[in-house]
């Protein structure tokens, strides 16, 4: 089974998510580092963590695949497993897209119970609506896709300076480097911070696991 913890805290995990987690035998999160699995801990629920597989690891689809045979690895033997990530599993989670991958291909079924996504508190900080249109990207693989100057683009995992500075420069072959962009630090959290900055700033801001970067649509004059 795999469930999402939400953007931030404990609060933010759904009602059936939380169920799930205090009834499993056995819990694997795939980060310690959220403030959710911290609250947990707080009440007492045992989980085992798996960021050593990301010490460990030389690139990020080494840490997926294995995390992936370590969950499909532990089902038979311990029952119930619960798999627990930040957010909601189908939101910006590729450990999650590889774990069902492997799951069908070896004719196992999961369940999959979510929680908020970063997306919803991103929004909420930022006082804005789907309806015009938002582009959702990862900011590990940004170099890999194509910005779209029509529409928002909100960048998750900038959580730190090298990745903020990958995305400037990404962000700098589109975009004027005085382009205003907005770093959303803590979303969902009564002391998140919002901050504008003009682009060619973006890597001197403190950046967190918490961190998503915002890109307005841009006007044919900043294009």
């Amino acid at each position: 089974m795999i469930v999402g913890l939400g953007p931030l805290d404990r609060s933010c995990i759904s009602v059936g998510a939380y169920e799930v987690i205090r009834s499993a035998p056995t819990v694997f999160v795939r980060t310690a580092r959220h403030p959710a699995v911290d609250d947990l801990a707080a009440e007492g629920i045992a989980f085992e963590s798996l960021d050593y597989i990301y010490e460990s690891a030389a690139t990020f689809e080494e840490v997926y695949a294995r995390i992936a045979a370590r969950i499909l690895e532990e089902a038979p033997e311990r029952g119930d497993v619960v798999y627990a990530v930040p957010g909601h599993p189908l939101v910006g989670e590729a450990s999650v897209r590889v774990l069902i991958e492997e799951a069908r291909r070896k004719g196992l079924e999961l369940r999959i119970v979510g929680s908020e996504s970063f997306i919803e508190a991103a929004l909420e900080a930022l006082g804005l609506s789907l309806d015009p249109g938002l582009k959702i990207l990862d900011a590990l693989s940004v170099d890999q896709v194509c910005l779209d100057q029509d529409v928002g683009n909100l960048i998750y995992q900038v959580y730190s300076r090298d990745i903020a500075s990958k995305v400037k420069l990404k962000l700098m072959e589109r975009y004027a480097d005085d382009f205003e962009v907005t770093v959303i630090s803590g979303a969902g959290a009564s002391e998140r911070k919002v901050q504008t900055m003009p682009l060619y700033q973006l890597d001197r801001c403190h950046c967190d696991h918490l961190t998503s970067v915002y890109v307005p649509p841009a006007a044919p004059d900043h294009r």
